[in-house]
């Protein structure tokens, strides 16, 4: 299809769910699917998403993940499934643990270690959510992309109008577009384009899937580089996200994200998200590789 005859937001949201909801191969082995129509290095969140929902397989139900801690060794080929080796490490009444190797091409590329937690009752605080416009009031990426088509090249304008199941709608300048050095401070809503009717491991692997859309590029706004320039060598090197209540990613969360610091070719960078409510359900920090090519 193309942008003329989009895709249905029902089927793109299908098969996001299709892509994470990896298959068995035994107990504690499972095959991640392949992107229809992947070319070169897979999304680093699909790997994160699909290596969580194996790690859920193995979990009792009335656990749900509360943390994970994931290292990026190699890139992933779009070319070939990932198989998804599971090590049950701890189970208590409480708590379970997971360790999880992603492997391609009989290379791990992936280690994630995950935490599942019984839910329960406890002291409770958080940080408000910043004060920003509702999403109601700003335009989708993909909208801006297309009044900017003359400010990207090519192939940074069909990666931002390509079909998604993410609505993604940014609070000012996306970093995408920026190209003057600013504070390292983006705002972001995003959510599911149709209903996900699935559980809340689900929702979970989805938000970890999501969580890798745009945390990188924060670092960059100090120096006046886009995520996709050319002069850059970018990926991710390792990301962690904690998951402080139930998520609903079929309606609008506030992704608010910065960046304290960056050096020696890395770039360091920490999310907050929020529900439309303001009840912040999940954080997050990744570090980047952010090499400027000689």
């Amino acid at each position: 299809m193309t942008e003329k005859t989009p895709i249905p937001p029902e089927v793109l949201v299908a098969g996001l769910v299709h892509l994470l909801d990896v298959s068995p191969l035994s107990d504690n082995l499972f095959r991640g699917a392949q992107r229809p129509g992947g070319v070169g290095r897979i999304f680093g969140g699909q790997v994160i998403g699909q290596a969580l929902a194996a790690a859920m397989k193995t979990i009792a139900s009335d656990k749900l993940v509360h943390s994970l801690h994931a290292y990026f060794m190699r890139p992933g080929d779009e070319d070939y499934p990932i198989d998804f080796r599971v090590e049950a490490d701890f189970d208590g009444r409480t708590f379970s643990n997971r360790r999880v190797v992603a492997i391609q091409k009989e290379k791990p590329i992936l280690n994630l270690v995950a935490s599942f937690q019984v839910p329960e009752a406890g002291l409770a605080h958080q940080l408000s959510m910043p004060d920003v416009a509702p999403p109601e009031s700003l335009d989708d990426l993909a909208d801006y992309a297309r009044q900017r088509r003359d400010e990207l090249s090519e192939q940074q304008y069909r990666f931002l109008v390509r079909p998604s199941p993410f609505e993604i709608r940014y609070v000012g300048v996306p970093t995408f577009f920026q190209s003057q050095a600013t504070d390292p401070i983006s705002h972001m809503w995003f959510r599911m384009r149709a209903p996900v009717l699935a559980n809340q491991h689900m929702h979970r692997a989805i938000l970890a899937f999501a969580t890798d859309l745009a945390l990188l590029g924060t670092a960059l706004m100090p120096h006046g580089l886009r995520l996709q320039s050319a002069a850059l060598q970018s990926a991710s090197l390792d990301h962690a996200l904690w998951f402080h209540d139930d998520v609903a990613v079929d309606d609008w969360l506030l992704y608010t994200m910065d960046s304290p610091w960056s050096g020696h070719g890395r770039g360091y960078n920490r999310g907050m998200i929020f529900d439309r409510w303001g009840k912040l359900v999940a954080s997050c920090t990744q570090e980047g590789l952010m090499r400027v090519k000689a």
